[in-house]
């Protein structure tokens, strides 16, 4: 199978998944390019792809499933036999039905998956407190990741046809019940520098005189949080805190990558 470009497609508000696929692409040695949509900015952009290039598609787990904005932004994208490469980045707990819901979703556009992968990445409610696979990926990580690609490669370079492959998960998928709740902002560390508001996804977080939060908008990614200057952003809403406490006590054992070759 001949393979022009790599396209890297992510979907990564605190970068885990765009650090993993950056690994993989190292492994496999081929020029690439990034499709990001993390940020709203990317709705208003149009992609397509052939069979000449080969489709990283990653994205994070949130309870089990893809994130709906991210199938959102993921489902615009259009493919014409694209061979692809499915990623999925989870906290160190399952992730469940979240590579079958990624291939449903790719698939009726045109993407064709002849490999998978699911990695280990810091949990969202990580913090201090309640460590839940801080700082991965890591250095192992990383060069699972690359070993990853290596097979990829070779894979690449044996193969002619493109044939379903298989994943695991189940349907129907874990059902996720919608909340409202956000990080909120201490007033007297934040120093209204608008950081939160540039890297939400969803575009929830406004900065004027104050920080203001659409809290029905929030996917709970914590990008705001991760990313404040000043740690102003964090999180007081009891049902997170005491999932975070729950997944850093029940879930702290160590979990590896998974390749679905």
């Amino acid at each position: 199978m001949k393979i022009n470009r790599l396209k890297l497609i992510t979907y990564s508000p605190t970068g885990t998944s765009e650090k993993t696929v950056k690994a993989i692409q190292q492994g496999i040695g081929i020029d690439y390019d990034i499709v990001d949509l993390t940020l709203p900015s990317s709705e208003s952009k149009n992609y397509t792809f052939d069979e000449s290039d080969l489709a990283i598609i990653a994205a994070p787990v949130y309870s089990g499933r893809i994130p709906p904005v991210a199938v959102k932004r993921i489902s615009r994208l259009k493919a014409s036999n694209t061979p692809t490469v499915l990623v999925v980045v989870y906290g160190n707990r399952e992730f469940e039905n979240a590579l079958l819901e990624l291939k449903n979703v790719t698939e009726p556009n045109g993407f064709r998956a002849f490999a998978a992968g699911a990695f280990i990445g810091e949990h969202s409610f990580d913090t201090p407190k309640t460590p839940i696979a801080t700082g991965r990926p890591d250095a192992e990580d990383i060069k699972k990741a690359k070993e990853f690609g290596e097979k990829l490669k070779e894979k690449i370079e044996k193969i002619d046809k493109l044939d379903d492959h298989p994943v695991p998960g189940n349907y129907p998928y874990r059902e996720v019940k919608s909340s409202t709740r956000s990080p909120v902002t201490n007033p007297d560390t934040c120093i209204l520098c608008g950081m939160c508001a540039r890297v939400c996804p969803t575009g929830c977080v406004t900065v004027s005189d104050t920080v203001e939060t659409d809290s029905s908008n929030c996917t709970a990614c914590t990008a705001c949080v991760k990313n404040c200057p000043t740690g102003a952003r964090y999180w007081d809403n009891e049902g997170v805190l005491k999932a975070a406490k729950w997944l850093s006590t029940d879930y702290a054992k160590r979990k590896e990558p998974e390749f679905f070759l």
